[in-house]
């Protein structure tokens, strides 16, 4: 009886446990989304901001601006993975979505260059939320569930940029100043924070249930301690530094975060090499992100239940289809728009999932319960520092030169990504 009776309260618990597991994904899920969707209205509208006469806004302001906000995304991350492990996720998560509404905000009431690029720094700083994230999802979900709850985070950052650049090309083909444009996602960031704090808590072990799992449970092999999980700041950092495949996902880090960053330049690209108008080109570059939903869709999907071979080779295919894309754009200076398009999507579609699943997931494996935050930070640091030099790439080089930049930097990443699956710590 008393058996039966343990064996009905487990069966509750587990019941219970799925269902704030799901609850605690949505709220990380909407505020993700909803930092995403505030910080890429910023940049969506910098072709109507460059016909804008009360402010002195061109090509060569929007590179530095991106650069400054990419350098400070790179201190958002580290004092992010820090404030993480000291106050705990959730603490760290609230405060940095009411500042990223708040200079939203800001962003969109100032007029000079200097402070345009001031308000979008300090709002790149607190969207370094991606380490409070990591923490937050290894405390709620088991290890073989990475890959779905992964690919269902990263859908929601590219779904903010579709969300974002839709919206915000039909609202300025419709006449509204890029100034409201701006403000309407930070008001629907602040209703997100209200909700969140519902339903989002720093762990199970909070409302009483059993913690997540790290490796697939087995009745004939007890579970191992973390090599990471005894280890303070200082030797967990030099353990990284003395482990070789922390390097290799450096650089896969690094080389396809500055092959993402080519969706922030998609509208840019479609005003000045293409001619278009600001709302069409906006229109035309949320064909990335949408090409990155669906990669992430079946990506995510995918990646738990492949073998390490079977990973290595999708995520090698979707990486050559990346060099091509790249080598199209090189290659045709006068590109029909409909082609662009196409590449468009292709270009979103294949680098996505190799971008966000499985250097994700090394973070969360390698860095253990305790310094996920840190190993997140670190490496995510080393990413926007690629991304800020691709930005001043951008706003001093011609679209040629940038794309031939960008193809090495994708076969760099599809390199390192090989290397990282056929090893013994492919995620």
């Amino acid at each position: 009886m008393a058996a039966s009776t343990s064996t009905k309260t487990q069966i509750v618990s587990a019941m219970s446990k799925r269902r704030w597991q799901w609850l605690a994904f949505l709220g990380l899920f909407l505020g993700y989304w909803g930092s995403v969707f505030c910080r890429t209205a910023t940049e969506a509208v910098m072709p109507a901001m460059m016909q804008d006469k009360t402010i002195q806004f061109d090509k060569r302001t929007a590179g530095t601006m991106l650069a400054c906000g990419n350098g400070a995304f790179i201190l958002g991350k580290i004092l992010c993975g820090v404030a993480s492990e000291s106050f705990g996720g959730t603490r760290v998560l609230t405060v940095s979505l009411l500042l990223v509404a708040f200079f939203a905000i800001a962003y969109a009431r100032v007029f000079t260059a200097s402070m345009l690029i001031g308000s979008y720094m300090l709002l790149k700083l607190f969207t370094a939320i991606w380490p409070a994230i990591t923490k937050l999802l290894s405390a709620w979900f088991d290890k073989q569930d990475y890959g779905k709850v992964l690919g269902g985070m990263s859908i929601g950052f590219q779904a903010g940029s579709v969300i974002a650049t839709v919206l915000i090309g039909s609202m300025l083909s419709r006449g509204l100043h890029w100034r409201t444009v701006v403000t309407i996602p930070a008001v629907a960031m602040v209703m997100i924070v209200c909700l969140k704090q519902f339903i989002l808590y720093e762990s199970p072990s909070k409302l009483g249930l059993a913690p997540a799992t790290r490796e697939t449970e087995s009745p004939a092999k007890k579970p191992q301690d973390h090599p990471m999980d005894k280890l303070s700041v200082r030797q967990a950092l030099v353990y990284m530094m003395e482990t070789p495949v922390f390097w290799v996902v450096a650089v896969a880090s690094m080389a396809l975060s500055g092959v993402f960053e080519l969706q922030i330049f998609m509208p840019l690209y479609f005003k000045e090499a293409l001619h278009l108008t600001p709302g069409q080109a906006a229109q035309a570059a949320a064909l990335a992100p949408a090409g990155a939903i669906v990669s992430l869709v079946i990506g995510g999907g995918l990646y738990d239940r492949l073998r390490r071979q079977e990973k290595c080779i999708m995520i090698s295919t979707f990486l050559l289809i990346t060099v091509v894309c790249i080598g199209t754009l090189w290659q045709h200076k006068n590109m029909d728009v409909k082609l662009a398009v196409v590449v468009a999507f292709f270009l979103g579609f294949s680098v996505t999932t190799p971008f966000f699943l499985p250097i994700t997931i090394f973070y969360m494996s390698f860095g253990g319960k305790r310094h996920t935050p840190t190993v997140t930070g670190i490496l995510d640091c080393l990413g926007s520092l690629a991304a800020v030099v691709m930005d001043n790439l951008m706003g001093s080089f011609p679209w040629k030169d940038l794309f031939a930049v960008q193809l090495g930097c994708a076969v760099a990443g599809l390199v390192s990504l090989a290397l990282l699956l056929s090893s013994r710590h492919s995620t």
